[in-house]
């Protein structure tokens, strides 16, 4: 059997209930040639033989793993090493697709040349209602960083696309000291991206993304809440390691990040030796041992 041109990776938890909002809108895709992996991350409901009934249904091969629970982060990366296509796009088990998504991204991958170090397509989503979330990139395509988006063009809202799987295998994260630990954001493996390339930004929608504002707020303030500390340390952490080049053209938003960094290490009960090792830089090293006293006063 030839191996599909993409993979479509969606980690699931519980969502029996959405699932067929994603299955549907894959199914209605003008581009086929993909498989749709999916990662049950120890779910309780229905979710087996509801995929089950996908499978029986689908023109395109659908896998389905089921784990133990481990987080998203760590399903995400076991999809990685499962993916067996050329691209690979993560999609949540609430979305929906246009019709046309697919095609679109592979398109704009075939046109791009290996010379312009590109390691992910970027596109815009909407909401349910057909609005943009967030901002349009001032121009298409915008080729810059991660970084550059959020702090040279101020590019606010989520964004969706695709990359290369082999982009993504190289990724190399010690999971020794991730598993287990709860919730990581996914800003611990997406800045890598900038360690490899450059992203290829596109003014077209590829996702729809469905908006609950009351899950919206509920996710806002269980995002920083302590119990999630080591993650979000070591969010910080990788911001900083990644972009510490930034320091004297950022400077404002390289102390904001130090500031999280100290807080949440402080939170996760880290000594001071250990939050400062985890620096690289030795500027930062050296803000971050002025700063520690004031943090650790606050535990």
């Amino acid at each position: 059997m030839s191996k599909p041109l993409v993979t479509i990776l969606t980690p699931s938890y519980n969502r029996a209930h959405t699932l067929p909002r994603v299955f549907e809108s894959l199914k209605k895709q003008s581009f086929q040639d993909f498989e749709w992996l999916i990662i049950d991350d120890g779910s309780t409901d229905d979710t087996g033989n509801l995929v089950k009934r996908f499978q029986q249904e689908a023109d395109f091969d659908i896998r389905y793993y089921h784990q133990e629970n481990q987080h998203k982060f760590l399903t995400f990366f076991r999809g990685i090493d499962l993916a067996t296509g050329q691209y690979f796009s993560p999609l949540d088990s609430d979305d929906a697709l246009p019709a046309d998504s697919l095609a679109i991204l592979v398109q704009t991958w075939e046109s791009i040349s290996d010379d312009m170090n590109i390691v992910f397509v970027s596109s815009l989503c909407q909401d349910q209602n057909g609005n943009i979330v967030g901002d349009q990139f001032p121009k298409t395509p915008l080729i810059c960083s991660i970084f550059d988006m959020r702090y040279k063009y101020k590019i606010k809202g989520d964004k969706w696309g695709m990359g290369k799987t082999e982009i993504y295998k190289k990724m190399k994260l010690n999971f020794g000291d991730l598993s287990g630990k709860g919730f990581i954001p996914e800003g611990v493996f997406q800045y890598q991206f900038d360690k490899l390339g450059l992203h290829y930004c596109i003014n077209k929608v590829t996702r729809i993304y469905f908006r609950d504002k009351n899950d919206e707020l509920s996710l806002a303030n269980q995002f920083y809440d302590k119990k999630n500390a080591f993650g979000l340390a070591e969010n910080y952490k990788a911001f900083l390691n990644t972009y510490d080049s930034k320091i004297l053209s950022y400077p404002k938003t390289m102390l904001r990040n130090l500031g999280g960094y100290l807080k949440f290490s402080h939170l996760d009960r880290r000594s001071y030796r250990k939050t400062i090792a985890g620096l690289e830089n030795n500027y930062l090293k050296a803000f971050a041992s002025i700063f520690y006293p004031f943090f650790k006063a606050l535990r």
